[in-house]
Formats: C-alpha cells, structure tokens, sequence
C-alpha cells in the first residue's frame, strides 16, 4: 500500500503551533480569500520586530513545488520588502528560517496514537498512521523525567 503525502494543512498547524510557543514571536495562517493576494506565502508575523513571511510546502513530495506566482512573491517580500522568507516544509525548517535553534524550544517527547492509544512513536513528527490501528491522529507528550 503507498502512504499518501502528509497535507500542507497539517504541517502549517504544527509550524503554527511551535513557533507560537516561542517568546518575541507572532505568528499568523493567511487564509487565501477574494481580498487576498494570490500567491502570497501561507503564514506571516515577526519575530524580535522583523517581519516574516514562510511558504510552506508538504514534505516528501516532489509534486509540492513552489509556482511561478510564489516564487516571484518571495523575492518581493524577501528582496523588495526586506523580509525573512523562506520555504519550509517541517517545523525545523521553519525555525531554521527565522534563525531559532529548534532543539532548544522542544522538550523530549513522544507521539500517541488517538485511535487505539496503545502506540506510540519517538521523534520529531508524529507517523502517517498508526501501524497497529490505521488512526492518523497522534497526541504530542512530554517525556516524564525520573527523578533522582
């Protein structure tokens, strides 16, 4: 069976949610609308008083390419508007983007699998599936450090 990509939508929710656990950051989704600007990368905000703007593309798929329309308004935010811009396609990637040690932000964690919370994963992102229920939804834990 060949796994499906993971969606954009998804990766733009976990960027969302790690960077807004970083102090000096905001961080906002662009939702495409009639009143936006078409090809404008999907998240925006700043970081210590810079503005920045990230495309975000799904990791993995070679079919998940930047357009014409987006890369000519990367170079406007990033060239023109002096922006920080860049693409990313994972949360490291993101913070690499806007110059922020990712280790330093995470605690050790793990993943549990929604369905059958029987499975769990190490590493920085959550599996496609779980491979003993087929769930996609993962919850995040903290590891529980022994005390001494």
């Amino acid at each position: 069976m060949k796994h499906k990509p993971v969606l954009e939508k998804y990766i733009v929710a976990r960027i969302v949610a790690a960077l807004k656990k970083v102090p000096g950051v905001v961080v906002r989704k662009r939702h495409g609308t009639v009143m936006g600007m078409a090809g404008d990368p999907d998240l925006y905000g700043s970081y210590r008083g810079r503005h920045f703007e990230i495309e975000v593309k799904r990791p993995c798929d070679s079919r998940s390419q930047l357009t014409t329309l987006q890369a000519q308004r990367g170079h406007e935010w990033s060239v023109e508007g002096q922006a920080i811009y860049g693409v990313a396609r994972s949360v490291e990637e993101a913070f690499a983007i806007l110059g922020i040690s990712y280790a330093a932000q995470k605690p050790e964690s793990y993943w549990l699998c929604g369905g059958c919370r029987d499975y769990t994963w190490r590493g920085h992102e959550p599996p496609a599936r779980c491979p003993r229920c087929g769930h996609r939804h993962f919850e995040e834990r903290l590891q529980e450090v022994a005390s001494a």
